[in-house]
């Protein structure tokens, strides 16, 4: 097995949770099993209601439910969360286990905001007024702090789909560094020209339903692959869903962790490497639109991240 030269080789576990069965469920398999392992993780939790039964519309775009399928993405969920907001009232996630918040808290994890609504935010942010996407983002901070006692510092996006409005509310709102797009670097993020005190770490491996498209993975040597794909010397940022990891696929994402920790990997949570990235310069980019391999729609890119594709 190779090894990484010294500590430089970091990878940060980002773990978004959608849905009430992921805080319940996957969040505390994925505590449990960064417990045995001692590694720590930053997790963003989508405080509102549980409308998963209107992402059921996306089976309509070309490619959507094959793609789901091959990635074992549909089953993930369960038929019940499939009926929230549709059938079945919409739960307000966060208050299905506060006490869950403390746990992570307390096991030296991170924890932030996945946004209010996660469903209506994926699918809708981009195109939102200033004053809906701030009532989305104030109405998820002032929950957060109901639970937990202090303000969130950090932000995920929902589906990598975020806003110039969206970037400057957070600002605002005290946020200090988020992950909202893919690419390879951090850099500080601008909007409508201006530069802001936010600090962008990018998802810069792919997720476990993309590399399941792959006809060449499988969930039997997902684990090794993605391992594989980790570049040596370099901040890594994995982006993994308590519903999907901490469920069905956690024996490869045990496997995962076996091998990287044995390769000598570090796990710094986002803010650790936050911290770390402001130790030298960093550019400011504004948000770019583009395609991830064997993902559907266009996501939030670091501009400098597309350029090698043209």
């Amino acid at each position: 097995m190779p090894q990484y030269p010294d500590a430089t080789t970091r990878v940060v576990l980002k773990v978004d949770v959608d849905t009430r069965v992921g805080l319940l469920v996957g969040v505390r398999r994925l505590a449990d099993l960064m417990a045995e392992l001692g590694v720590r993780a930053s997790f963003y939790i989508a405080m509102g209601p549980d409308n998963s039964g209107h992402a059921l519309k996306r089976l309509t775009r070309p490619g959507f439910l094959q793609k789901q399928l091959k990635s074992g993405a549909a089953s993930a969920y369960g038929l019940r969360t499939m009926l929230y907001g549709v059938l079945l009232p919409a739960p307000i996630i966060a208050e299905a286990a506060p006490g869950l918040f403390n746990r992570l808290i307390n096991e030296g994890h991170e924890v932030g905001l996945h946004g209010w609504d996660h469903v209506f935010w994926h699918d809708r942010v981009r195109h939102l007024d200033r004053s809906t996407t701030a009532a989305h983002l104030t109405r998820a901070c002032d929950l957060f702090r109901r639970i937990t006692g202090f303000a969130p510092a950090s932000f995920a996006a929902p589906g990598w789909q975020v806003s110039p409005d969206a970037l400057e509310i957070m600002a605002e709102l005290g946020i200090s560094h988020i992950s909202c797009t893919r690419g390879r670097a951090p850099f500080l993020t601008m909007a409508h020209g201006r530069v802001l005190p936010l600090l962008e770490l990018p998802t810069t491996l792919p997720t476990a339903d993309e590399v399941l498209s792959r006809p060449e993975v499988n969930p039997d040597n997902l684990g090794r692959w993605l391992a594989d794909q980790v570049l040596p010397g370099e901040l890594n940022v994995l982006t993994l869903h308590a519903e999907v990891e901490g469920r069905d696929l956690l024996p490869a994402f045990r496997e995962f962790l076996t091998i990287l920790r044995a390769r000598g990997a570090r796990f710094p949570r986002l803010v650790d490497a936050a911290r770390e990235a402001t130790d030298r310069p960093l550019p400011a980019e504004e948000i770019a639109w583009g395609l991830a391999p064997y993902r559907i729609g266009e996501v939030a890119f670091q501009p400098s991240a597309l350029e090698p594709a043209g």
